[in-house]
């Protein structure tokens, strides 16, 4: 009876007509359902796939079906095979990689039907099991943790050798009478306190500190109160915060910093001028890394900027990896380390519209309570 209803609502819609119950069974489906032209080019969908997908109607529109599945068991060549000889094509149990980076087990069906005379296709995915998942690909992250540990013990044989050498050098700048030679030991000086100023930043990941309870909105607005003492009229912040995230026990100090280099990155990538969207939800049954956890808070940092250049996007949370031609390669390397204080993790993705990294922190509330 559902599909009966359906099909109807989507040839109402197509006339340009519509009831208020078929579009109450549309929308309220908790069955994902898309429906896409002859050519496999999406037109509308529920708002189940809206909320499975992470992308809007506006969004998806015009994309193609198969860009909806990044890897997996369904293979884009059955979907446009499906779609062009206008075959059903119904697959039990398939593990799919979706374009919203999330893992799942769906049953999967494509039909098709026709509305004054032009052919339709409708997808349905209908969840068995999902499971989200996060984070660096193994590779990357061993590469991350090695590159860290690099960092802390290369750190330990500069700072010492450096504390040596300007010690020396403000003897010497007290011994020697001529001025335009204590100009040299001046250069030594500064140079030296730039470079253990380096270290320090390298570092200072691994001093955590000690945590405090309070809401994740409170590192956050920090950090976007000191974009915005330098900001101009021509940057807009739009902010989407879920209330009813609960205050947890957290580095706060470490995550404002985070929060405050990904924005200032987003800023930047925009040249100053556009818009910057931050959103924190609440999202259950996540993988991160290779631990599963019931509960965690999702930190969207969005930008309308051009996005991360094709050959860094493997490779940006690799210490010294920088796509400005002024960047020291320090920021990301430090937020995602931050993060991982919290046994959280930071994602990139690019959409079509937009450049978003999502911080993804598990609340232990039993540590909070």
């Amino acid at each position: 009876m559902v599909r009966l209803h359906l099909k109807a609502f989507i040839i109402a819609v197509m006339n340009g007509i519509h009831s208020n119950l078929t579009i109450d069974i549309f929308k309220q489906s908790s069955v994902c359902k898309i429906v896409a032209d002859d050519q496999g080019q999406i037109h509308f969908c529920n708002q189940a796939a809206e909320e499975l997908l992470k992308l809007s109607q506006r969004k998806l529109q015009g994309l193609p079906i198969t860009d909806l599945f990044l890897d997996g068991d369904l293979d884009d060549a059955r979907i446009v095979d499906a779609i062009a000889s206008s075959q059903t094509l119904h697959q039990r149990d398939a593990r799919l990689f979706l374009i919203s980076r999330e893992w799942l087990t769906a049953d999967i069906n494509i039909g098709h039907f026709t509305s004054e005379d032009k052919d339709w296709v409708l997808l349905e995915i209908h969840i068995q099991d999902r499971n989200h998942f996060v984070g660096l690909d193994s590779s990357e992250y061993s590469q991350h943790l090695a590159a860290n540990a690099l960092i802390r013990g290369l750190g330990h044989e500069i700072k010492n050798p450096l504390g040596g050498l300007r010690g020396a050098a403000q003897l010497l700048s007290m011994e020697i009478g001529d001025s335009n030679l204590k100009e040299y030991t001046e250069v030594i000086i500064k140079e030296s306190d730039r470079l253990t100023s380096l270290v320090d930043r390298m570092m200072t990941p691994h001093k955590p500190g000690t945590k405090s309870t309070c809401s994740i909105h409170e590192p956050l607005e920090n950090a976007l109160q000191v974009v915005c003492l330098e900001a101009t009229d021509k940057l807009e912040i739009e902010r989407n915060y879920d209330p009813s995230i609960p205050d947890f026990k957290m580095f706060s100090d470490g995550l404002q910093q985070a929060f405050l280099n990904l924005v200032q990155n987003a800023v930047q990538a925009m040249e100053g001028e556009g818009k910057v969207a931050i959103e924190t939800r609440i999202v259950r049954r996540m993988l991160l890394g290779d631990k599963q956890q019931p509960l965690v808070v999702r930190i969207n940092i969005s930008d309308t900027g051009p996005g991360v250049p094709e050959g860094l996007k493997n490779r940006l949370f690799l210490p010294m990896v920088s796509g400005k031609s002024n960047g020291s390669g320090l920021g990301l390397g430090l937020a995602q380390s931050l993060v991982q204080q919290h046994d959280g993790m930071i994602e990139y993705r690019d959409d079509i519209e937009q450049t978003t990294f999502s911080v993804y922190i598990p609340l232990n509330l039993s540590e909070t309570l």
